[in-house]
């Protein structure tokens, strides 16, 4: 009886630390996903500033208004620039702070 308990308890930690492992796994692809998703939306948000401003450029014929229109989009872009590198920070720190709580 005592050898099957030993069995039982073996068997229990094997499946404990494999569930321990998964979920180590599923947290670092979820964190990779993150960074991935993070970089594809900044790319994209790139892509649609650059086709304002060409559109701009190829559109409007008044400098005055040419010029006013680029001074707004670079104030947006200077926004989005601050915004993504403060979150590319949060990002980076809960990340870290994730990858230390695992060890």
């Amino acid at each position: 009886m005592s050898e099957s308990k030993n069995w039982s308890e073996i068997g229990k930690d094997i499946l404990e630390n494999i569930e321990s492992i998964s979920k180590k796994l599923n947290e670092k692809n979820v964190s990779d996903d993150l960074k991935d998703s993070f970089k594809e939306t900044i790319g994209q948000a790139s892509n649609v500033i650059k086709q304002i401003v060409d559109n701009i450029e190829s559109t409007i014929a008044d400098e005055e208004i040419k010029s006013e229109t680029k001074k707004i989009i670079q104030d947006i872009v200077d926004e989005f620039e601050n915004s993504v590198s403060n979150a590319g920070k949060k990002l980076s720190e809960a990340l870290k702070f994730t990858n230390q709580e695992e060890e």
